[in-house]
């Protein structure tokens, strides 16, 4: 477990919490073998992901609240934030059945109590949450995702993306959904991964009124 650059990104980490963070890396590479949590590439790299999501935390102050991971696949960020936010509530949200069942299963043997799991597309759950913060990480192309990840975000709250070195092309496009979805972009920032020769761009939005749903 990369603890060390865990720590440059979200500060201190607990012996608990590492722990906690090392017993869920296993159950990802464990799980793979039966299920498609990841990719082979992502599986071997395994480290960068747990890197990547807490960079989230350097990005944005979360304090306590809501945090809701649409798309969550296999958990990142949302695992990697409840462990190391207790004061979290994390909703991991994922629209594929096998991986809900791996994230239903691996909140239940880390005790995260303070994680839920929703199966559906996020299409079909507008409306029915609204999180003062919702992330998205490697979810797909922003031309199809952004409106139905504004519409996952209640009035006031915010969305923030991960997003990598060709964001700049996508950042005209993205501003016009926003606007139309009513929301806008407000904050962009690129945090360099520790010990790792690449750098996360995190986009925020804030949602100002909800338009669809």
């Amino acid at each position: 477990m990369p603890t060390e650059s865990i720590e440059l990104l979200a500060g201190p980490v607990t012996r608990e919490q590492s722990e906690l963070l090392t017993a869920y890396g296993d159950a990802i590479v464990e799980s793979s073998r039966r299920v498609n949590l990841v990719s082979r590439k992502s599986l071997v790299a395994i480290d960068e992901h747990f890197v990547d999501a807490a960079a989230l935390l350097s990005f944005t102050n979360l304090g306590g609240g809501d945090l809701g991971d649409l798309g969550s696949g296999a958990g990142f960020p949302g695992v990697v934030v409840a462990v190391l936010r207790p004061g979290v509530s994390v909703t991991l949200i994922d629209s594929r059945r096998s991986k809900v069942v791996f994230l239903k299963d691996v909140t239940r043997r880390l005790r995260l109590e303070n994680v839920t799991v929703v199966h559906g597309r996020l299409e079909d759950l507008a409306g029915q949450h609204g999180f003062g913060l919702a992330v998205a990480r490697a979810l797909g192309s922003t031309e199809k995702v952004l409106a139905p990840c504004l519409r996952m975000v209640a009035p006031g709250g915010r969305l923030v993306l991960f997003k990598g070195p060709r964001w700049s092309e996508e950042a005209s496009l993205a501003s016009r959904i926003a606007s139309e979805e009513g929301a806008r972009i407000v904050r962009t920032e690129s945090i360099s991964l520790p010990r790792l020769s690449r750098a996360t761009t995190f986009v925020e939005f804030h949602v100002e009124h909800v338009q669809g749903g």
